[in-house]
């Protein structure tokens, strides 16, 4: 029998991507390690492109992920963390200037010139998620990073915004609340997957990182420890699944099957291999179909090149390889194709690797405190979920406020400028 989990000792994180639902439980260990106790996932139900557009579906694909946790765990999860991404997702940059009011910055300086970054007209149905400082001017003294206590009469902040469609939030919330749980907080997919594979000596040096789920592929930039640029890119893996449905007349899941197997990008990949060919089962006892696997990659090869090419124009557009000395960091189930580091490397001409998730909870951890099973890019977001729950525990496991749900984690997703001050 299940008991009902110590607030303060656990963490549950729930990641609602489009091609399955992760469920992650962590026990918080005296020192401040997390001990990954439960993890369930269950194929994702009910999206599309991050987006729910079947409610009872989605809800019973939580149900599902969460029963597998929770049996693992042996507690009962009453509240979490759930990550929101999508291709309702937009960002920009946008600056804001105030006089100082005194000698020296003050705190109320700093919320007014985020203020005044933030009065920029959206959308009546749009909400923006994050405020995220990137640097700050004082007197026109350029990067700097802490203006608080600093002597001047203008302060200018320069930040990253990032918005989303109010309903979708809703959505998500709801298919979580009608799962059984409380959603205490909702982060930004982006920023999550960056907390799990992103080194603190990437983020400060410079790095792109894209994380290619199921519906969307999320491109992010860091420096100086903060994030620079961010996009949402409406192609991703289960574009590659569907190619090859269709160019090789097989189902879906076959598709997705064969894809997992043999899919590879480039010819050297296809090489690698040492196959020529696979026989696939088909659907309604049809029999099976004998597939090349030089056709594979002759299907997936201009997907992701299509996709790259999507990035590398974004990047030149908007000046953006020089904010990326450490490379690129590729992340997300879509990132296990076979060939996609090297054509990627070959494209943006930097250094790439595979991310998965890394153990920064604590300073001096590695990856070695990492559970086998997680150490995957399919797995990143849902750890970086959890990264962001230790940062701030007794927030997250302690909101005693009335206010309606939504609003309540509206408002602490505005605060998190403040864990980037």
């Amino acid at each position: 029998m299940m008991n009902t989990m110590p607030l303060t000792d656990y963490i549950a994180a729930i990641d609602i991507g489009t091609t399955k639902i992760c469920v992650l439980i962590g026990h918080v260990q005296p020192h401040g390690a997390v001990e990954i106790v439960g993890i369930g996932r269950y194929p994702s139900y009910g999206l599309k492109k991050g987006i729910v557009v079947n409610m009872s579906a989605t809800v019973e694909s939580i149900k599902r992920a969460l029963k597998e946790a929770q049996a693992q765990a042996g507690i009962t999860v009453q509240k979490a963390i759930v990550g929101i991404a999508g291709s309702h997702i937009k960002s920009f940059n946008s600056t804001g200037v105030v006089g100082i009011s005194r000698p020296d910055v003050t705190q109320y300086d700093i919320d007014r010139v985020i203020e005044a970054a933030k009065a920029i007209p959206i959308p009546q149905d749009r909400e923006i998620l994050h405020v995220l400082p990137q640097y700050f001017r004082v007197d026109g003294q350029e990067y700097v990073q802490d203006s608080l206590g600093m002597h001047g009469v203008r302060l200018e902040a320069h930040v990253h915004i990032v918005t989303g469609a109010i309903s979708s939030a809703q959505n998500i919330i709801k298919a979580v609340e009608l799962a059984g749980v409380e959603v205490l907080d909702i982060v930004l997919e982006q920023l999550a997957s960056a907390q799990a594979v992103l080194t603190p000596s990437e983020q400060e040096l410079g790095v792109g990182i894209l994380d290619i789920g199921g519906g969307t592929s999320d491109f992010a930039i860091y420096k100086d420890g903060r994030i620079r640029y961010s996009k949402v890119f409406p192609v991703a893996g289960n574009h590659f699944t569907n190619d090859l449905a269709i160019g090789l007349g097989i189902p879906i899941a076959q598709a997705e099957e064969i894809k997992k197997s043999f899919g590879c990008v480039t010819e050297q990949a296809y090489k690698d291999l040492g196959m020529v060919r696979t026989n696939v089962a088909l659907d309604h006892d049809v029999g099976t179909k004998e597939i090349e696997i030089y056709s594979l990659y002759e299907i997936l090869q201009p997907r992701a090149e299509e996709i790259f090419s999507f990035v590398h124009e974004e990047i030149i557009a908007n000046r953006l390889m020089l904010l990326m000395p450490s490379g690129f960091v590729l992340t997300g189930g879509g990132s296990l194709l076979r060939g996609l580091r090297q054509l990627v490397q070959q494209t943006l001409q930097v250094p790439v690797r595979i991310g998965s998730p890394r153990y920064y909870f604590m300073p001096g951890d590695d990856q070695n405190g990492v559970p086998e099973i997680l150490r995957s890019p399919l797995y990143a977001t849902a750890y970086g979920l959890l990264a962001f729950g230790l940062k701030d525990n007794k927030t997250f496991w302690h909101n005693s406020s009335e206010a309606p749900l939504l609003s309540r984690v509206l408002q602490r997703m505005k605060t998190w400028i403040y864990d980037f001050l």
